[in-house]
């Protein structure tokens, strides 16, 4: 027994020493590590003090459709867009399909296949754009019958924008000239891969869209995975949720800043995903991801980060290989999930997730929160209220969640 004990230990040390080897070794993927570190969260007192303001959530369309990431109501219509490529809205409670932009796929595990549309926006004209995180962003006709559906890619994957392709496009919005800013994640990653954009340093760019020229332009890079964006209600500023760094980057469009950023807001007690606005100017941001330490510090060790990239893309190389000799759906969705944001889903069942939403005016200044805490609703990262309700969505679950709309709440 003892001698089989002993085996076992040295065995296991040999192996931890050959990952470990593995994982120091220069080769791919091909990216930078270096330190950084995140601004300390800020207080739950005051207007962000714990609630339970958003309790009460119920579950619309439960296992008919699986992560609604986006929310745009138009024209007394809701619009979803939904793993497996799907956008699809909301008619006399029934789920309609309006447009797909990727192929027909077996499972999650072909994401890359089916497409994930994420953002979405309608423009004064009445066409919707919508960003496919795996087949760019495109221009959709939902006004005309004859044409219903009919779509126009406006920004290719293929095509490299001041030398690199974009890897992950994720939201997009409009002003009213019709010129387009989008958030492009990360360029060294695509959505499959999600987690390694956590770990490496920050690739994402802002980037406008001029429709007269039809030509793409950088206006920030190296960020931290840049996520929503939103226009203000005078066009002079955007908003870029820099979700990996629990903050808020504004930058100016008019003015004698114009072309320059700077922190908006910092220390937030979550990830913020999408932005939303209201009439008045305050700014919605819901976090879909409260803060974890192992996260909210691991930038700070970059040798650290580079060993985990190292060994789970080790890993996930070594299954594809496997799958390539002996095919298997098991494989594939191994392969999927290694480096897929819903693999750090188990962290809901360890960590309490509340759904938070912060709301912030054009000063940076915190107005309001609401929370909710203790239900089976987590990871919310967009919003829409219709009429005397809020329909919450998010990237995992199955489900439309809706709640009364709160006393306060989207003024």
């Amino acid at each position: 027994m003892g001698q089989t004990i002993k085996l076992l230990r040295g065995t296991s040390i040999n192996l931890l020493a050959l990952v470990g080897l593995f994982t120091l070794l220069p080769g791919p993927p091909n990216v930078t590590f270096t330190k950084y570190n995140v601004q300390p969260q800020r207080s739950l007192i005051g207007p962000l003090q714990l609630n339970q303001k958003l309790f009460g959530i119920s579950k619309l369309y439960e296992n008919q459709i699986k992560g609604p990431e986006g929310l745009l109501y138009h024209n007394n219509t809701l619009y979803l867009t939904l793993h497996y490529g799907h956008v699809v809205k909301i008619v006399d409670n029934q789920i309609v399909p309006v447009v797909k932009f990727g192929k027909v796929c077996d499972g999650l595990y072909e994401e890359h296949i089916c497409g994930r549309p994420l953002g979405l926006k309608m423009d004064n004209k009445g066409f919707l754009y919508v960003v496919d995180a795996y087949y760019g962003i495109f221009k959709v006709n939902i006004h005309s019958p004859v044409h219903y559906g009919a779509k126009e890619q406006i920004v290719s994957m293929d095509q490299p924008i001041e030398g690199v392709r974009p890897k992950f496009p994720n939201s997009v919005t409009i002003a009213s000239d019709g010129t387009i800013y989008w958030t492009d994640s990360d360029t060294n990653f695509k959505l499959h891969d999600g987690v390694y954009t956590l770990l490496a340093d920050g690739s994402g760019r802002l980037l406008k869209y001029d429709p007269k020229t039809k030509q793409n332009t950088v206006l920030m890079d190296k960020m931290q995975f840049p996520n929503g964006v939103e226009l203000s209600n005078d066009e002079s500023f955007l908003l870029i949720a820099e979700t990996f760094k629990y903050r808020i980057i504004k930058y100016h469009l008019k003015g004698q800043y114009a072309g320059h950023n700077e922190i908006f807001i910092d220390g937030l007690p979550g990830m913020p995903d999408n932005i939303k606005k209201n009439a008045e100017g305050s700014f919605y941001f819901p976090l879909v991801m409260s803060r974890k330490p192992f996260l909210e510090n691991i930038g700070q060790y970059p040798t650290l980060r580079m060993m985990i990239l190292k060994f789970l893309s080790i890993t996930e190389h070594t299954i594809e290989m496997l799958e390539s000799f002996y095919p298997s759906i098991y494989f594939k969705k191994s392969i999927h999930w290694i480096g897929h944001f819903e693999s750090l889903s188990f962290m809901k069942k360890i960590f309490d997730e509340p759904v938070s939403i912060i709301e912030v005016n054009e000063k940076g200044t915190i107005k309001s929160s609401w929370y909710s805490t203790g239900e089976n609703v987590t990871n919310i990262c967009d919003f829409e209220v219709i009429g005397e309700n809020v329909y919450l969505g998010s990237p995992y679950n199955s489900f439309l969640g809706v709640l009364k709309l709160p006393r306060g709440f989207f003024k």
